[in-house]
C-alpha cells in the first residue's frame, strides 16, 4: 500500500543524499503494485543517474526517470526507428491510451511513449489512482480491450498489424486466464 511503499523508500534512501525537491510520497503514489525490489531498484537507478551528472544529491527528475527505467526498461537510444516504425508504434500506443480513457474501468493513462524500452518500441502507462486490490469482471474486460487498442488502431489506421502486438497477446491472455479462473468457473458452477 502508499504507507508501505513510502516506507521502503525512505529505507532505502536513508543512506543517499536527497535534493530539496524530492518528494517521497509523490513517488510512492506514483509507484501502485511495485514491490520492495522495484522500489531498491528505482533508488539504485536514480543514485547512479545523479552520479553521471555529476550530483552529489539525488533530485525529483532522477527518481522519474529511474522510474521509467525500472517498470518499462531501458531507454534503447542505440535503436533507430523509421518513421514508418515510428507512426506505427504511435498508432499503436495511441490505440491504448485512447480506449485506457474511455473504457470506464481502466486505470488512468499516466504516460505514452514512443521511445523504444526493453523489448518494446514504445508503452502506454496506465496507474492506479488507489491502492484498491480489488479487481471485477467489468475491470478486467476493460483491461483486455484496452490491451487490445494497439493491435486493432494498427489495423483500422494502417491495415496492417506488426509483430510488436506479442507483448500484447500475452498480457491479455493472462487477464484472461485470472478472469476465468475468478469469474467464469465460479459462474458456471452457480447456473
Amino acid at each position: 500500500n502508499l504507507q508501505g511503499r513510502l516506507d521502503t523508500l525512505k529505507v532505502h534512501t536513508r543512506k543517499i543524499k536527497l535534493s530539496e525537491d524530492v518528494d517521497l510520497k509523490k513517488i510512492a503514489q506514483a509507484t501502485a503494485g511495485a514491490v520492495g525490489a522495484d522500489l531498491a531498484n528505482l533508488v539504485n537507478e536514480a543514485a547512479l543517474r545523479a552520479v553521471r551528472n555529476g550530483r552529489k544529491a539525488v533530485n525529483q527528475e532522477d527518481l522519474l526517470v529511474a522510474f521509467e527505467t525500472v517498470i518499462a526498461g531501458t531507454e534503447k537510444k542505440s535503436r533507430v526507428m523509421s518513421e514508418k516504425e515510428k507512426l506505427n508504434t504511435a498508432y499503436h500506443e495511441a490505440g491504448h491510451a485512447i480506449l485506457a480513457k474511455l473504457l470506464p474501468n481502466c486505470d488512468p493513462v499516466h504516460e505514452v511513449s514512443i521511445i523504444p524500452r526493453g523489448q518494446a518500441a514504445g508503452y502506454t502507462m496506465t496507474r492506479p489512482d488507489t491502492d484498491d486490490t480489488h479487481i471485477t469482471k467489468n475491470k478486467l474486460l476493460d483491461d483486455i480491450v484496452m490491451t487490445l487498442g494497439g493491435r486493432v488502431a494498427e489495423e483500422i489506421v494502417i491495415g496492417d498489424i506488426s509483430a510488436g502486438a506479442s507483448g500484447d497477446i500475452q498480457a491479455v491472455s493472462k487477464r484472461a486466464r485470472l478472469m476465468v479462473g475468478k469469474f467464469l468457473t465460479r459462474d458456471s458452477n452457480s447456473s
